[in-house]
C-alpha cells in the first residue's frame, strides 16, 4: 500500500479515538481516516466518492499530525493555510499510521439531515396483501378425515389454495395443540404463522425509500392504513460517491464494489428499521411485509444485481419487473419469511420512485387535463400525463441541491442556511435556526435567485465584477462582491468561526447546469407530446428537496414552469407515498406494475439537438 511516496510494510494495528465523543476503534495501518470513521458510525460527506477532488471530507486532528501519513499534494491544493495551520486534513486521503485522535466539524458530518419523510397522498382501500383472519378450530370427528392444514382452510372459510412451506407444517401441530381459538396470518395463498388467540389487531408493514443520499422509512398499521413512525437517515452508500454514477462505476472497478455497497445501503435500511419499530413499540415480528422504492441503481445495489449495463449506452437495466424475496434473502432484519416487495423500474434511469410518485399524484389515471410531475434530486425524473398517454424521462440534475460541488454547500442538516431574502439587508434563515455552517439547496436557489433579480448577476449566469456595476447596485451589496480562492463571489454571510459563507461564480455554474437538465426534460416531454408549457392544468413537484423550495424564486430561475397560482403543486416525497401505496393496496400494486409496462419512455440524452437545447435552457429570462 502506497500513498505519495509513504510505503506501508507492516500489519500492524493502531487506535483511532473520536472526540469529544471519545470513542475509539483499533484499525490497521493504511487505512484512511474516513474509512476508520466508518467503522465508529461516523459518516463524512464525500460528494466525489473519496477520490480527493472535493474538499468536503474534511476533519481536525486533535494531536498535531500524529499518527497519520504526510499531507498530500491534493490536500495542499484544496485546503486553505488556515486550515492547514490548524490541524485540518482531507480524511479521504490521509492515512493511519500509528495512533491518532480527530474530531469531525459539523459541517462534514453527513449523519443528520433533514428529509421529508412523509408528503400528500391518494385515498385507496386498504387492501393490503396481507391479512389477518381468526379462526376458530372445533377438534375433528371420525367424520372429518382431512388433514389439519385442510381443517384450518374450512374452518377459517380461507382460500382453497392456501399453502404452507415446511417450516410452517412442523409449526402447526403445537399451535393447534394449545387451544381452539387461533390467527392465520396470510400473503395471498401462503400461510405466513398461524398464532394462538386473536392477534388481528396487531399487523404491520414497512415502506422504504431507499434514496441515492437519503433513506426513510415509515411503518404502518395494516389493520387502519395510519403511519405509526419514521425515521430517516443519510444513506450510507454516500461514503463511496454522491450520485449513481460514481456508484456504478466502483461495482465495474472494484471486485467488491457491489457488495460493498449493497451492505451500506443494507445497514442504512436496517437502521431505520430498528428505529420505527423502537419508536412504535412493538416486535419486529409483528412486520409482515416490506415494500421498497429507489432509482434503477438503488434498486440493483439493494437486490445485488450488477449495475454496469445502467452506466453505459444504451443505459438497460438487467432486471425491470417488480421483485418479490424474503427478507433473509435481500438482507433485511425481519422475520426471515418476510415478503419484501420491490417496485417495479419502467426503463432506464426511470426507476421504482418513478412509479411510486406517478401513483402518488395519480398520473396512473386520465382525469381529463394535462399533468406533469417532476421529483427533483440528484437525478429528476419527469411524467406526462396527457389522455391515454403516460410519457416519462430522466435527466441528470447533478448534485448541486445536496451541496455538492458548491463551495460552501452542504446537506440540509441544522445550520443550513434554507432561505435567504435581500432587501435593503441580506437576510439568512438556517435550519434550527443554528449559527450558519453553509448553503443547502433551497438556500442555493434563493441566493441565486436574488442575485440574479439584483442584477448582481446577469442574464447568462455572469457575475459582475463592482467596476461593471457603475453605481446601480446599493453599496451594502457591492462590498459583498469579492474573491474567493480565485473566483469572483458574492458573500452570505459568516459562520460562528469567522469564516465567510459565499455564492461563488462556479456555484453559479453549478445551478445552472442543474436548472438546464430540468428544464431540458420538461421542454422536450412537452414536445415528445406536442404540446407547451401553456398547455399544463398542473404541474406537481415531488421529492424531499422540491417541498422546501420558494416557488417564485424557482419559476424565476426557470427551474419550474411559469404557470398561473395554484397550478404549481409540491408533493413532497412521492416515491415514498407510492411505496405505502402498494404495501396498503394490492390494486395500486397492480396499478404500479402496469404504469411500468405501459409508460412511454424518452431517451432524451439521444435528441438530435439535446446539447443546443440544454445550452439555451442554461439561460435565464432578462430581468425588469
Amino acid at each position: 500500500m502506497e500513498t505519495e511516496g509513504y510505503r506501508f510494510m507492516d500489519q500492524s494495528v493502531h487506535k483511532v479515538t473520536l472526540v469529544p465523543e471519545n470513542r475509539s476503534v483499533e484499525v490497521p495501518a493504511g487505512i484512511t481516516l474516513r474509512e476508520a470513521l466508518s467503522l465508529l458510525e461516523v459518516i463524512v460527506t464525500a460528494p466525489c466518492g473519496g477520490e480527493g477532488t472535493c474538499g468536503k471530507c474534511t476533519v481536525k486532528l486533535e494531536n498535531g499530525s500524529a499518527g497519520v501519513t504526510p499531507l498530500t499534494s491534493s490536500e495542499r491544493a484544496l485546503l486553505t493555510s488556515e486550515q492547514l495551520s490548524a490541524g485540518i486534513r482531507l480524511s479521504c486521503l490521509a492515512r493511519v499510521s500509528g495512533d491518532t485522535v480527530v474530531s469531525v466539524p459539523p459541517a462534514s458530518r453527513a449523519s443528520e439531515m433533514r428529509v421529508l419523510a412523509g408528503g400528500k397522498g391518494r385515498n385507496v382501500p386498504v387492501q393490503p396483501a396481507v391479512v389477518k383472519t381468526v379462526v376458530v378450530m372445533p377438534p375433528q370427528t371420525l367424520d372429518e378425515p382431512y388433514a389439519r392444514l385442510e381443517h384450518l382452510r374450512r374452518c377459517g372459510a380461507l382460500r382453497a389454495d392456501l399453502r404452507a412451506d415446511l417450516e410452517m407444517l412442523r409449526r402447526i401441530p403445537a399451535i393447534l395443540e394449545a387451544g381452539d381459538h387461533m390467527t392465520a396470518v396470510m400473503h395471498g395463498n401462503r400461510l405466513l404463522d398461524l398464532q394462538p388467540g386473536d392477534t388481528s389487531g396487531v399487523c404491520f408493514g414497512l415502506a422504504l425509500d431507499l434514496g441515492t443520499t437519503t433513506v426513510v422509512a415509515t411503518l404502518i398499521d395494516l389493520t387502519t392504513g395510519r403511519d405509526v413512525a419514521r425515521a430517516s437517515m443519510t444513506n450510507r452508500q454516500t461514503a463511496y460517491g454522491h450520485d449513481v454514477v460514481g456508484r456504478i462505476n466502483l461495482t465495474i472497478e472494484k471486485s467488491d464494489g457491489l457488495e460493498t455497497l449493497r451492505r451500506a445501503a443494507l445497514e442504512s435500511l436496517n437502521r431505520v428499521t430498528e428505529q420505527v419499530v423502537d419508536r412504535a413499540g412493538i416486535r419486529r415480528e409483528d412486520i409482515y411485509e416490506a415494500t421498497v422504492v429507489g432509482n434503477a441503481t438503488m434498486m440493483h445495489l439493494f437486490l445485488g444485481i450488477s449495475p454496469a449495463s445502467l452506466g453505459k449506452l444504451p443505459y438497460i437495466a438487467t432486471v425491470g419487473d417488480a421483485v418479490t424475496a424474503p427478507a433473509d434473502e435481500v438482507g433485511l432484519n425481519l422475520r426471515p419469511d418476510t415478503p419484501v416487495y420491490v417496485l417495479p423500474n419502467i426503463a432506464g434511469f426511470v426507476g421504482a420512485d418513478t412509479v411510486g410518485a406517478i401513483l402518488a399524484t395519480s398520473l396512473d389515471e386520465d382525469d381529463g387535463r394535462v399533468r406533469m410531475m417532476a421529483d427533483i434530486g440528484t437525478n429528476c425524473e419527469i411524467a406526462l400525463r396527457m389522455g391515454k398517454r403516460l410519457i416519462v424521462t430522466s435527466t441528470p440534475a447533478g448534485p448541486a441541491f445536496e451541496g455538492a460541488r458548491i463551495a460552501c454547500g452542504m446537506y440540509a442538516a441544522p445550520g443550513a442556511i434554507e432561505e435567504i431574502k435581500i432587501n435593503g439587508d441580506v437576510r439568512c434563515k438556517t435550519i434550527g435556526r443554528e449559527p450558519p455552517r453553509g448553503l443547502c439547496g433551497s438556500g442555493l436557489v434563493d441566493a441565486c435567485a436574488e442575485l440574479l433579480r439584483l442584477g448582481v448577476v446577469d442574464w447568462t449566469g455572469r457575475m459582475l465584477p463592482v467596476t461593471e456595476h457603475d453605481g446601480g447596485l446599493p453599496r451594502f451589496l457591492l462590498d459583498r462582491l469579492t474573491a474567493h480562492e480565485n473566483d469572483l463571489a458574492f458573500t452570505l454571510s459568516q459562520s460562528d468561526s469567522g469564516r465567510p459563507i459565499v455564492l461563488t461564480q462556479r456555484d453559479f455554474r453549478e445551478l445552472q447546469l442543474a436548472k438546464g437538465a430540468i428544464r431540458t426534460g420538461i421542454d422536450l416531454l412537452l414536445e415528445k407530446a406536442g404540446l407547451t408549457v401553456d398547455d399544463l392544468d398542473e404541474f406537481c413537484v415531488a421529492g424531499g428537496f422540491g417541498n422546501y423550495l420558494n416557488e417564485a424564486n424557482a419559476v424565476r430561475l426557470g427551474l419550474l414552469p411559469r404557470l398561473p397560482s395554484g397550478e404549481i403543486r409540491f408533493i413532497g416525497n412521492g416515491a415514498l407515498v407510492g411505496a405505502k401505496l402498494t404495501l396498503l393496496s394490492s390494486v395500486m400494486r397492480q396499478t404500479g406494475e402496469q404504469v411500468a409496462r405501459q409508460a412511454e419512455h424518452l431517451q432524451i440524452a439521444g435528441t438530435p439537438d439535446f446539447q443546443m437545447r440544454f445550452s439555451e435552457a442554461m439561460l435565464f429570462e432578462p430581468q425588469t
